[in-house]
């Protein structure tokens, strides 16, 4: 009741007697609120401590992993050191393909006269004989990725070099135009095939930050066998020029041994150890693989769910951007003259008043430098950056030499004529060296998926192999309606390309062929 009574009325002894007992509870209760206060103190003081210490536990295990990713990643830098080795030793056995392909292709313009003169062909046969090469390679372009696919890419270079010297052997021992067409067909299925399987095999072998230099080789090579063809083919006969082409078929039989298959083929066809052998091959004995491995595993696996490949399937909306940027590249290359000038570098020579075999040797001199500097670019520059200089250069050589054509007709600085046609034609092989030769082929290689590589590619060979028929066949007949307006219409397909490029094809640089895959497919 005394605690109810208000504290006037209470009375003076037991309020003092009462706070007199309560100073002991006070001073109690003051002791466990600094105690508390005290322990909670404490104990924020121990968890900083130990958050610190958890943080410093923290710092010490991510300052450890980066030492040894550090470590790892300077491992692997010496494996990757170790490994180019392999990866340079494949693709030096490969381009001997690159080389047939140039010997075989630029045969024709150093032996046109020894042929016409030794074997009596008139100009039309001869004409036939330079252009079958192209239908021969037609039907190579149709094998080559089902032979690719079935027999893996080395056999396939294999057959294709076993081809080759006995088209060889033909023309050597051809006594009439019947035998020297069939050698030529021979030829050209077998250039047909390397055309395909050699960039294919060089692109899937390779490291991404390399693929496109190495890919580059492939055209570098194609080059360096027509160079050698003209500059040879001026000095000794038709004949013994057949040995410039027997050459790489035979470095290319003895090297194949020595060289891992293609492990992504051997991914796609299901042997993952021989998959994993060749992998570790290509990039060192001590370079951890894991990473690539799972990558390529992964890929190969998610396609191969989908039903085989059909010819119908190119068609598919998800493969026709890829379709179209392929084999939008190799008409595009076609349309801009490039076998015509090949075939016939010496006539056109001749006919703008110009050496014909000083002309061929220079253009064997400059294209093999100009080659190697695209070849340099090509994983630094990008690709749609050589191929829009490219196209452009070719448009201007093109130009250029249609107008030395038409200055000759109409009668005009009859003196500057051979000087420009010398100086166009050379502009477009510098152009066409850097980007528009070498270009397409590597792309061909890196924008289709493993399932749809053979079908895919064996379409844009045969697109390529079709054009270069056509143009080379009816290239004659054109020079002959219009000198000038031969070489202006080739310009302007040039002009097109540019368009082309800088509307549809996609920059490669830098990416896996799976990572490709993926980009392309988000575009469609």
């Amino acid at each position: 009741m005394a605690a109810a009574l208000p504290p006037s009325t209470a009375p003076p002894l037991l309020t003092r007697r009462s706070a007199a007992g309560l100073l002991p509870f006070h001073r109690a209760r003051r002791g466990q609120y600094a105690a508390a206060r005290h322990g909670g103190c404490c104990a924020r003081r121990l968890r900083a401590a130990a958050a610190t210490a958890g943080a410093t536990r923290g710092l010490t295990r991510r300052a450890t992993a980066v030492a040894a990713a550090q470590g790892r990643a300077q491992a692997g830098e010496g494996a990757e050191e170790g490994s180019l080795q392999m990866v340079l030793l494949s693709t030096a056995v490969a381009v001997c393909g690159s080389f047939e392909f140039g010997t075989c292709v630029g045969y024709s313009a150093p032996a046109q006269a020894g042929i016409v003169s030794d074997i009596g062909l008139s100009n039309s046969q001869y004409g036939i004989f330079a252009s079958v090469l192209t239908v021969g390679a037609m039907v190579g372009a149709l094998t080559s990725g089902r032979l690719a696919d079935t027999l893996g890419r080395k056999m396939t270079m294999r057959l294709a070099a076993i081809v080759g010297i006995f088209g060889w052997l033909a023309i050597y021992l051809a006594k009439g135009a019947a035998m020297l067409c069939l050698g030529r067909v021979l030829l050209g299925y077998c250039t047909g095939v390397l055309s395909y399987v050699v960039p294919v095999f060089i692109s899937e072998i390779a490291p991404k930050d390399l693929r496109g230099g190495l890919a580059a080789s492939n055209q570098l090579f194609i080059c360096s066998g027509c160079s050698a063809a003209y500059i040879i083919g001026a000095t000794i006969s038709w004949r013994f020029l057949v040995v410039v082409g027997l050459v790489p078929c035979a470095f290319l039989l003895v090297g194949l041994p020595f060289i891992p298959e293609s492990p992504r083929w051997l991914a796609n066809i299901g042997k993952e150890k021989e998959f994993r052998a060749s992998l570790q091959k290509l990039r060192g004995e001590k370079a951890d693989i894991s990473g690539e491995a799972t990558g390529i595993i992964e890929y190969v696996e998610s396609v191969q769910d989908l039903p085989k490949a059909r010819i119908q399937d190119l068609f598919h909306r998800k493969n026709m951007y890829a379709v179209i940027v392929g084999v939008g590249l190799k008409v595009f290359q076609q349309l801009g003259g490039i076998n015509a000038l090949g075939f016939y570098t010496s006539y056109i020579f001749s006919s703008a008043g110009f050496s014909g075999k000083l002309g061929t040797t220079l253009i064997g001199i400059i294209q093999i430098p100009i080659t190697l500097l695209g070849a340099l670019l090509m994983d630094r520059s990008g690709r749609r950056t050589l191929l829009l200089v490219s196209s452009s250069g070719t448009f201007v050589g093109c130009f250029l030499t249609g107008l030395s054509f038409y200055f000759k007709a109409q009668g005009l600085y009859t003196q500057l004529v051979p000087t420009l046609a010398l100086y166009g034609i050379l502009a477009y092989y510098v152009a066409y060296s850097i980007g528009m030769g070498p270009v397409p082929w590597v792309i061909m290689s890196e924008i289709f998926s493993i399932n749809m590589k053979g079908i895919a590619g064996s379409l844009v060979t045969l697109v390529s192999w079709v054009g270069s028929f056509v143009i080379s066949y009816s290239f004659s007949f054109l020079m002959d309606w219009n000198s000038a307006g031969t070489f202006f219409l080739f310009s302007a397909a040039s002009l097109v390309t540019v368009l082309f490029v800088a509307r549809l094809v996609p920059e490669t640089k830098g990416r896996t062929l799976e990572e490709i895959q993926e980009s392309l497919m988000a575009v469609t």
